[in-house]
């Protein structure tokens, strides 16, 4: 240990992981390894389906995806990190949700995002042709919200890591760990020991598992969640904006779907609620079941009648770590004072995990939160 501050050891080379390493590099934190039991983007964030947005209606949620894209906008413009900006619209079916649209704008104009807007029934309709609008009052609209590739997104994370020097240890699965008298931590991995001072379980789905292993319980559990290619029966002579037919609390899964290339969408079935059964990260079934197939086609046929011909292309399966609030858990664990958890961010790790990793790093160099007000909710209880 010693040098410029703490020896932290980030466990978990996934989006947030990575973004955590390389905070801590840029503020200065000399000693930041970074422990992967896989490869890079094994887990949930190369399973993404990769959406960036900020149209969310909590102040909170939208004020962490806000700073998150400010992070995006400068990968893109300074590091060419390849962001498809095809917009994102989230629907609403009754005056509540038009009411709750509009406080999320006004929210939104305070942090920046200014070209957010709520559309009726008929400009929904004009920016979707091929969407059923009957039942649509109004739509939350960001046109600069787009898309991004979760592996080239931590590929990038990970060399930009490497050259603030972050050690990266990959192949090095984490087997125990045991706290040092003079405090801190020496772990036992596949490819050997070290010690730290602080360690950061960014494991994802195998957080729970890890912050056993670190000596520490965390409540977050490992969700499979299902997604499939659609073949469109044509080209589309517009881009498909991100669309999505779920309302954060509503507690059941909603729709959603995005463009992914001419005449190409992606298409799943999204909820935040802490409602599934947990799965063993090592060992689900990575191939979507035709339940789900069924009930995404009749879900698609119902919301794009005018593409009711598309074909769906089998699927596959990622994990949503959640909690259980819903919301991501960043913070120090209980019982633990060197453990500091960055996770539990559902199906929004990756658009969260630039914000997160921030986060982290305030824990660690600071012992609290600062870059967004209010974050301290996020910590584990």
């Amino acid at each position: 240990m010693g040098g410029d501050g703490p020896a932290v050891c980030v466990i978990g080379a996934g989006a947030i992981g990575l973004c955590s390493a390389l905070e801590l590099a840029r503020r200065g934190v000399s000693q930041v390894t970074v422990i992967e039991a896989r490869h890079v983007a094994a887990g949930s964030s190369g399973l993404s389906v990769g959406i960036v947005e900020t149209q969310y209606l909590d102040s909170l949620d939208i004020e962490l995806r806000a700073r998150s894209m400010r992070s995006f906008e400068r990968l893109e413009r300074e590091h060419g990190l390849r962001v498809v900006r095809n917009g994102y619209l989230r629907l609403g079916h009754s005056a509540e949700a038009r009411a709750a649209f509009e406080r999320s704008v006004e929210i939104q104009h305070e942090l920046g995002v200014l070209d957010a807007s709520v559309l009726d029934s008929e400009q929904v309709g004009r920016l979707v042709p091929d969407m059923r609008v009957d039942d649509v009052q109004a739509g939350l609209f960001g046109p600069s919200d787009g898309f991004i590739d979760g592996h080239l997104y931590c590929g990038l994370l990970a060399e930009l890591a490497l050259g603030a020097g972050v050690k990266l240890l990959v192949g090095a699965e984490l087997l125990g760990a045991e706290q040092l008298d003079r405090g801190g931590l020496r772990l036992s991995t596949s490819a050997g020991e070290l010690e730290c001072d602080l360690a950061v379980d960014a494991a994802g789905p195998w957080a729970g598992r890890v912050a056993e292993l670190l000596g520490c319980e965390v409540e977050l559990v490992p969700q499979r969640h299902q997604a499939s290619a659609v073949h469109l029966p044509h080209e589309l002579a517009y881009t498909m904006p991100s669309v999505m037919d779920y309302t954060p609390g509503i507690g059941e899964r909603g729709l959603y779907f995005r463009h992914e290339g001419p005449g190409r969408l992606i298409a799943g079935l999204h909820g935040e609620e802490a409602s599934e059964r947990a799965v063993d990260p090592d060992s689900f079934a990575r191939q979507a079941d035709e339940e789900f197939l069924e009930a995404l086609a009749r879900k698609l046929t119902s919301r794009l009648p005018r593409l009711a011909d598309s074909a769906l292309a089998g699927g596959w399966a990622g994990l949503y770590p959640v909690s259980a609030t819903g919301r991501p858990l960043v913070g120090p664990l209980g019982g633990c004072a060197s453990v500091i958890v960055a996770g539990g961010a559902g199906g929004s790790g990756i658009q969260l995990s630039p914000v997160l990793g921030e986060l982290a790093a305030d824990w660690v160099v600071h012992g609290g939160p600062r870059v967004v007000a209010g974050a301290l909710e996020l910590a584990p209880r």
